[in-house]
């Protein structure tokens, strides 16, 4: 008997140094626990603000005026694509430490669960003891030592009963702590699905400015082409002009070449009319006098 009772102390006393240890922690950091919780809302009030602003800031593009010049919509589109894709990299390291924080907090459950677990099969352990023993002095009522045994089974029983206080207080802080944990696990969850939704939005988005993109890249091609092909027309019409000026110029040599002839052309005909006119005029001269002497001549053989 004296045996059962040292071991029931032994017990009692492993059962308070766990309890001890267990305040000792809280002591030197009050609730690790709470305090992962505490920076778990932090993280979630930091993202759900950010969020926010990714969406004003997404709601702002969409309003923003589509119609602009080429060259500025390409490189607009360049910006914007890279904006969006540097917001859809922050929002995968911003669930990448989510599932970091939600990995480390199911940790923390799962040791204060098996801290609490063993803290039952040792309390669990001691109620066995003491029952055994009471049964033995309720035997042994009447031999020399029951009375001390009894003295020692109601110091114990009263060791145990605080032991059991402080393990029911200890059992109400942690199952504070955990349905505190709980409710920053369920909404550390539904912020992991918005942000998954933001980042299945974002590469949506990316996706569109890359089309659009790629439609800009395919427009400035055709505009390139077509900007070569005039560029060749002009070049093509500029020889050409050349060429007219050219034939112009020996068309208008060729023209005052005519004139000329036709000026020197004009002044011989003139002069030869003249010449034609004095020759006629001195022939119906020679004439008269030709006929003055066929007169003379008729008369003076008629006498």
């Amino acid at each position: 008997q004296q045996n059962n009772i040292i071991v029931l102390e032994d017990t009692i006393k492993r059962l308070r140094s766990i309890i001890l240890e267990t305040e000792k922690a809280q002591n030197k950091s009050p609730s690790r626990l709470d305090s992962f919780v505490k920076t778990l809302e932090a993280d979630r009030d930091y993202y759900k603000s950010e969020a926010q602003n990714l969406r004003k800031m997404i709601r702002s593009r969409s309003k923003s005026p589509r119609r602009r010049s080429p060259s500025s919509r390409g490189t607009n589109c360049d910006v914007e694509l890279l904006k969006t894709t540097r917001d859809r990299e922050e929002l995968k390291c911003m669930l990448e430490k989510y599932e970091r924080h939600l990995a480390e907090i199911q940790g923390n459950v799962k040791v204060l669960t098996s801290e609490r677990d063993k803290t039952f099969l040792l309390y669990e352990q001691a109620q066995e003891e003491i029952a055994r023993l009471r049964r033995e002095m309720m035997k042994n009522c009447k031999s020399p030592k029951s009375t001390t045994a009894h003295a020692i089974l109601r110091r114990v029983e009263t060791e145990r009963d605080v032991a059991f206080t402080d393990l029911r207080r200890m059992t109400t802080e942690r199952d504070s702590l955990r349905e505190r944990l709980k409710i920053a696990q369920e909404t550390a969850f539904n912020e992991k699905a918005h942000l998954e939704q933001r980042i299945e939005e974002l590469e949506c988005t990316v996706h569109n400015l890359d089309d659009e993109r790629m439609e800009q890249m395919s427009n400035m091609t055709l505009m390139k082409e077509t900007i070569t092909t005039v560029e060749k027309e002009m070049k093509s019409l500029a020889r050409k002009a050349m060429d007219t000026e050219s034939e112009l110029g020996r068309q208008k040599a060729e023209n005052n070449s005519l004139r000329l002839l036709y000026e020197n052309t004009e002044k011989d005909l003139s002069d030869t009319q003249r010449h034609l006119a004095k020759k006629k005029y001195e022939l119906q001269l020679t004439q008269e006098k030709i006929m003055c002497l066929d007169e003379k001549i008729g008369e003076f053989f008629s006498h």
